[in-house]
């Protein structure tokens, strides 16, 4: 059970007040609802730290001293497109052991394309899920919706996801779950005919996981600053944009702070899903941006000292406002 950390709880519960709402899916799990409050509670006093890939976060706790309260994994080598190609994946298996350890889980969907895989030396099949390395339209799919062979792939691999998730209810792990996440920017298959199309397929996966198959666990986190590809507050329980500036930028992201406000009208929790330089915790309160929480990418944006430097990790993780599984200012489980 997640609960408010003791120092900050009254501070938490006043600037949060008014973005007390409650999950958009009615049947959601108790700990579901726990997971939302918790953000929810954090949200205007601290930042719950995050990072994406098991081995970048034991980097992090290895080199730095402190575990990330929020780990990322992704769902793509769960995409039946995938596994054709003989992928496989521990995704759910490290979910579930990092939920026993206290930690909050986020998963993502790099979902390849149901079918129509390029599969050439220029874009070879592992690219599968950007828009450049496949001929599949999503468009063209749901315009057939219930008849054409497309359509039905594409509710092949949402009910294939849909028995990963369904592992996590029944181990009963909350998740933050994000998928199509960038849509905009059209360089995802997901996105690359336009919002419509777009906004179908979300309505079609949240039904099918759902009310198909009886899932409940799911915090909602839409990825879009842009009100024509934003969901809706009554479809979307935590709004989030990916951001990746210049390597060592660790500026708060006042703009698009601002942008997303103005898109989910001030009624949701808002966060970074994905950032290469994470925001500087003080700066953030300086500023009064208060991301609920940021999600660092692997690799690279975690471990090459020129998009976060040692000390900076080491002052940012250690920082009081931020939210750490075994640092300065622990969640609780």
């Amino acid at each position: 059970m997640f609960t408010r950390l003791s120092l900050f709880s009254l501070l938490a519960s006043t600037l949060a007040a008014g973005l007390s709402y409650d999950n958009i899916d009615k049947a959601a799990t108790p700990r579901a609802k726990e997971l939302l409050k918790y953000v929810q509670s954090q949200y205007g006093s601290h930042y719950i730290s995050g990072q994406q890939e098991l081995s970048s976060l034991e980097w992090v706790k290895e080199n730095i001293g402190v575990t990330p309260a929020i780990l990322g994994t992704d769902l793509m080598n769960y995409s039946p497109s995938a596994v054709a190609h003989g992928s496989k994946s521990q995704t759910i298996e490290q979910a579930i052991k990092f939920d026993k350890e206290g930690g909050i889980n986020a998963l993502v969907w790099h979902w390849y394309a149901p079918n129509c895989l390029l599969d050439t030396e220029k874009e070879p099949w592992y690219k599968g899920f950007y828009t450049e390395a496949t001929c599949f339209n999503v468009a063209s799919a749901l315009g057939r919706r219930g008849n054409g062979t497309d359509y039905r792939l594409l509710i092949r691999d949402i009910d294939a996801i849909a028995v990963q998730l369904k592992r996590l209810a029944d181990a009963d792990v909350p998740i933050l779950f994000r998928p199509l996440h960038e849509p905009e920017g059209a360089w995802f298959w997901w996105g690359a005919q336009g919002p419509a199309p777009f906004k179908k397929l979300w309505d079609i996966i949240y039904d099918r996981i759902t009310r198909v198959h009886n899932i409940h666990n799911i915090v909602w986190v839409c990825n879009t600053a842009d009100s024509k590809w934003y969901p809706g507050n009554d479809k979307c329980d935590i709004a989030t944009i990916d951001y990746y500036g210049n390597a060592g930028d660790h500026g708060a992201l006042e703009g698009k702070f601002h942008e997303l406000q103005n898109v989910t009208k001030s009624e949701r929790v808002l966060a970074l899903a994905e950032v290469g330089s994470i925001p500087d915790p003080e700066l953030q309160a300086k500023e009064n941006i208060p991301w609920a929480y940021w999600m660092a990418w692997n690799d690279e944006f975690i471990k090459d000292g020129k998009h976060n430097s040692q000390q900076f990790l080491k002052d940012t993780f250690n920082n009081k406002r931020v939210v750490t599984l075994d640092g300065t200012t622990k969640i609780k489980n």
